[in-house]
């Protein structure tokens, strides 16, 4: 007899879900003489064998999403699973609901599984698993991980998956109970190897400091906010957005899969890598970019969030900027130059400006001084303009200035005043940005975000 190798179903909504398990097709016609509950014992025999094969040494992958509640949207979680012809299962995983002190930190747990002949194959982990039945427990989620309620719904996992395909080398299922997909994938390495190359994915893309992204295949644009929790919206503009879908993903070790596919025009994706520059994010036709110059327009709005020094600037900016560092040490012999930045200067109430200042640091505190203007950027155009007014010095800066120091610092406003284009070091996630000046591109300078 030749063996089963992959069971075929229409995918259906969950309201159809005792029809969808009675709408298995079989390639070997090996089966079709058997009795209907015969044929899913050999499926689930030839499932079972598949999990357990030797050739799956490093186990499977398994990425399980919950359903959630109207409350509370989950991300997608990654665990492993090592099976064993005994019925005995190893899962594995590092995720934020393990309980008595470990989340997030890697933990194993045996128990046991089991292949149930139902309506259809269902792959069940039929006794308590740390790793895994956490998600199916009546957990409060607002107290997780250790709060139980007893009429609570939890999470809204599953522990009972119906199998809707499978081959060698990957299984699709779904929670019987919830209907929530969970993929298995068979693992080329160990599952810390796979968690550390997540992490450091993860790291580069969904570092939490731009959480906004643009996705477009040419024609069509949507975006996507808060990408790094796991869980975020899919919607037609980041301000005030008129459409609105919630989607949750699993990140891998190159970039993430969706719990559901997303449409983008004729463009249907469910899964993203990163491409080989670490710029952008791709999915067949679909691209997918970092808003990045929100996140520069956002940090210039933000009073005291940039800083400027000598690095990274052309010889003319560094030679002001250390001119004034100079001039500052041997005029305060306490003091050392700390760097530009802009914000409000030291003083308070009608008197504060809104400038450019310098922080000058001291052992016991710093000292912040500068001149009226303005910073403001353009994320539609790309461009940083500058306008300092030298004649609206704040009340510290004249006590500055009598010590000798007033020229030096005007002689910087007066060099930065102008309108700039602005590129980041990375647009994932930038830690500094080159600023050439429009009309002189031999002028430029690099500001710092914190």
């Amino acid at each position: 007899m030749k063996r089963y190798s992959t069971l075929r179903r229409v995918m259906l909504p969950a309201v159809a879900l005792t029809a969808l398990l009675s709408a298995c097709t079989f390639e070997q016609e090996d089966y079709f003489d058997e009795s209907a509950a015969l044929r899913i014992q050999h499926v689930n025999e030839d499932i079972k064998a598949t999990l357990s094969s030797a050739s799956a040494e490093n186990g499977w992958l398994i990425q399980y999403y919950v359903a959630g509640t109207d409350d509370y949207s989950f991300e997608g979680f990654n665990l492993f699973g090592k099976f064993y012809e005994t019925g005995k299962v190893t899962l594995s995983g590092n995720h934020r609901f393990l309980r008595n002190g470990k989340a997030g930190n890697f933990t194993e747990y045996t128990s046991y599984y089991q292949m149930l002949a139902e309506e259809g194959p269902v792959l069940c982990f039929n006794t308590w698993n740390d790793i895994l039945s956490v998600f199916v427990d009546p957990v409060d989620p607002s107290a997780a991980p250790a709060s139980l309620v007893d009429d609570g719904e939890g999470m809204n996992g599953d522990d009972r998956l119906v199998v809707i395909s499978y081959n060698s080398d990957e299984i699709l299922l779904r929670g019987e109970r919830h209907s929530a997909p969970v993929r298995m994938v068979r693992l080329d390495k160990s599952p810390e190897e796979y968690l550390q190359l997540t992490e450091a994915a993860k790291a580069i893309f969904a570092n939490g400091k731009i959480d906004e992204y643009r996705l477009t295949n040419g024609t069509n644009t949507r975006f996507i906010s808060g990408l790094s929790k796991g869980y975020f919206d899919y919607v037609d503009r980041l301000d005030d957005p008129l459409d609105k879908v919630s989607q949750s993903c699993v990140f891998a070790t190159g970039g993430f899969r969706l719990k559901n596919p997303i449409a983008l025009g004729n463009d249907t994706v469910q899964e993203f890598a990163l491409d080989m520059d670490n710029e952008r994010l791709v999915s067949g036709n679909v691209e997918m970019f970092p808003c990045w110059e929100r996140f520069v327009k956002k940090q210039v709005a933000t009073s005291g969030t940039i800083s400027i020094t000598a690095d990274g600037a052309c010889d003319a900016f560094a030679s002001l900027f250390n001119k004034l560092a100079s001039d500052i040490t041997a005029q305060f012999s306490t003091q050392t130059f700390s760097h530009l930045s802009f914000g409000r200067s030291g003083e308070t109430g009608s008197n504060q400006r809104s400038g450019l200042t310098f922080y000058s640091n001291t052992s016991r505190r710093t000292y912040i001084t500068g001149f009226g203007g303005t910073i403001s950027y353009d994320d539609a155009t790309n461009e940083l303009s500058i306008n300092v007014d030298p004649n609206d010095p704040s009340s510290n800066f004249n006590g500055y200035s009598n010590k000798g120091i007033g020229s030096s610092f005007t002689d910087i406003v007066n060099a930065l005043n102008g309108t700039y284009s602005v590129t980041v070091n990375s647009t994932f996630g930038p830690k500094t940005a080159k600023c050439v000046k429009k009309n002189d591109s031999s002028f430029y300078f690099q500001i710092n975000f914190k």
